[in-house]
């Protein structure tokens, strides 16, 4: 069976080393993104099985990445879990529009987020 691929899209590098650690422990490959140019182009080439995205990045936003996976139907099935450290409702809310699996704000619970990312996968898969 092969590995599930994880694409995470955050420009903190710690944040981002700190998530490619925890998940490649649990098995998974992972890519990242540092900004929204990158995660868009790694989502169109790589097609991850799940994509855990920032909302706050360089090159155009984590709303744009979304906005353009939700757009295009050989993508749209993407799973997508956000992970930011924005507190707004209004962008919350929109993000939810949007079609995400969960919304995690910063700072979080590794253990939750990996908890996430498995419920998430399993659903898919069954």
């Amino acid at each position: 069976m092969p590995k599930i691929l994880v694409l995470v899209v955050e420009d903190e590098m710690d944040t981002a080393k700190v998530l490619v650690k925890r998940l490649t422990g649990q098995g998974f490959n992972v890519l990242v993104a540092m900004d929204a140019y990158q995660a868009t182009m790694l989502t169109y080439k790589e097609n991850p099985d799940l994509i855990i995205l920032d909302l706050m990045l360089p090159a155009g936003g984590g709303l744009s990445v979304l906005k353009n996976i939700r757009s295009n139907p050989q993508k749209a099935y993407i799973p997508v879990v956000v992970l930011t450290g924005m507190k707004n409702d209004e962008v919350k809310k929109e993000v939810l529009n949007q079609g995400v699996e969960a919304y995690l704000e910063k700072p979080y619970d590794a253990d939750n987020l990996i908890t996430t990312v498995q419920n998430i996968l399993n659903k898919k898969e069954s």
